[in-house]
This record gives structure tokens, sequence and C-alpha cells, in this order.
């Protein structure tokens, strides 16, 4: 059923000329240079602001920036103390096995697909963990932590290339053999949670020995990662841990998606920012964490777009 005919549209469309030539050329115009000032407008006060801003960014010193290093930024310059964590990288590089294996089956195959990823895929992931393999006795770990990544590497390999052979797959065989590794996969990140935090926790010490009290109680401490891992973060609940006076001050901060020491440093100059606009305009240092419309788009959506009631 065609919604409009032909002979409809095209009225409509004469409709909608008429309305266009219907308006004054003089009012189009008028509207346009309005418009080009609202826009210069709203340029030059978010320039003047992004200026308060810059000016708040470069006094907030010293700050403290916790990523691959732990470094303090200062009026004189920048001290990294080394957050080196072999073990770290280890356990959690072997674990990614896991990853691969989940990369390779997502989305999931086609079953009419002549020549599936997933088995190009599984190949290569074979390859890599023969590679490997002969190289696992050379690190520096226990005799078990090693024969535990030998044993998950294996019991990978043995999957991924029966799979290959086989030429077909399923999602019970993913489950079971990623149900086979599940155990060896968490003990490995409990010893990478454990080497992650006994580097982070050395490098914060001798950070926070290396300044004054009076420096100290003026830091601000800025972390970062992903935003997938905002909800439990580890470096977070250390810093909750050994610094709550920090963190119930809002001193401690967290950069989400931020790369670099500079950027990360500037992320606590903006931060600070939306706390003073937050604090002057509504009285409320926490106030821009929430969309500036939010508060006020909910009574508006209950009025453009009823709610339906309950079902029973």
């Amino acid at each position: 059923m065609k919604l409009f005919s032909v002979d409809r549209l095209k009225h409509l469309s004469v409709i909608l000329c008429l309305s266009v030539f219907a308006v004054p050329p003089g009012v189009w115009a008028d509207q346009s240079k309005a418009m080009d000032a609202v826009g210069a407008f709203d340029k030059a006060m978010l320039s003047i602001f992004r200026r308060g801003q810059d000016a708040l960014t470069a006094e907030t010193r010293p700050v403290m920036v916790i990523a691959r290093d732990v470094t303090i930024m200062s009026d004189n310059g920048e001290v990294s103390f080394p957050r080196g964590a072999p073990n770290y990288l280890i356990f959690k590089s072997t674990s990614h096995v896991l990853l691969g294996i989940i990369g390779a089956v997502t989305p999931w195959p086609n079953e009419d697909s002549e020549n599936p990823r997933w088995k190009r895929d599984f190949a290569t992931i074979a390859q890599e963990i023969d590679t490997l393999l002969p190289a696992i006795d050379g690190i520096d770990l226990p005799q078990e932590e090693i024969a535990r990544q030998r044993q998950m590497l294996e019991g990978a390999r043995s999957f991924v290339s029966g799979a290959v052979k086989r030429g077909t797959l399923t999602r019970q065989d993913v489950t079971d053999a990623i149900n086979g590794m599940r155990p060896i996969w968490a003990a490995n990140m409990r010893e990478a949670a454990r080497a992650e935090l006994a580097t982070l926790h050395k490098a914060v010490s001798d950070a926070r020995a290396a300044v004054s009290k009076e420096v100290w109680d003026d830091m601000y401490v800025v972390h970062h990662g992903g935003s997938n891992v905002t909800g439990i973060n580890v470096v977070e609940l250390y810093l909750e841990r050994v610094m709550p006076k920090k963190v119930a001050a809002g001193q401690v901060m967290f950069a989400e998606n931020a790369h670099g020491n500079k950027a990360m440093a500037d992320f606590v100059g903006y931060e600070r920012m939306q706390r003073l606009v937050g604090a002057w305009a509504f009285g409320d240092p926490g106030r821009m964490e929430v969309d500036l419309l939010g508060y006020e788009a909910g009574s508006l959506l209950d009025e453009m777009i009823p709610s339906p009631p309950p079902s029973e």
C-alpha cells in the first residue's frame, strides 16, 4: 500500500514551495544575520571560558600522574618513579589467548560460509602458541607458574587445532574450552593483580616520600583507564585504601581514555573548572557530572512522550 500517490506528493511540493516563497526575503536575511551574531557571541564566551580553564590548569601543580610510571609534575619539571611489573605483563598476555578465541568466533560464524574466518584465526592462534611455547621456560617465574602457563596454552592449542581439523564448531565446543581454561585464567588474573599492586605501591610510596607534607597536601592525583573499567578499577581501589582523605576531598581523579602525562594533568584543570561552574551556577560542585539539560529533560520527555502504563 502506498502512503502517498504521485499526485498527492506533487500537491504537497507545491504547497511547500508556496509556503517558502510566501516568507518575505528580508526575514530570511535578518534571521541569518541574527544566527551569525549568536554564533559569534557563543564563540567569544567560550574563548574567555577556556582561557580561564587554561590558566587554572597551568597553576594546578603539583600533580601526581599514575600511568605507565608514577610521575610528579610540578613547576620545576617532572620526576618519574618506575612502575614496571614484568610478571603482570606475563600473566596478562598469556591469558589473552582467551580473547583471541572469543574474537575468532565473534560475530558467530555463518554456517553457509565456504571459508569461515574462525578457521583462519584458529590456525593463527595455534601458530602463535607454537612460537611462544619454546620460550616459556625462559620466563622468570616459579616453575609451578610456568607449568600453569604451559597447561593453559597447550589446552588452547589442542582446542583450536582440533576444531580446524574437524572443520566444524559449535557454541558448546567454545564454552567447554573456555570453562577448561577458566581456573588457570582466574589464577593468572589474581597474580597479575598482585604484581600490579606491589609495583604501584612502591612507586607511589617513593613519589610521596620525595615531597614535603605541604606539597603532598596540595597535590592532585590522576589516573586513567577505559570507560569499561570505571566500575571497579584496580588503581582506584588502591588509592581509596592509601589516600582516603584525598579521595574524599576530590583530589583523586579518573581521566577516562586520556593518554600521556600532559593530557592527564590537563584533565585535572578541566575537572576543577567544571566543579567551579557547578558551584558558582548551581551551588553544587558535582552538578556538571550530570548533563546540563538532564534534569529538565525528564519532565519535558514526560510531556512529549508519555510513558505507557506498566504491564502486569
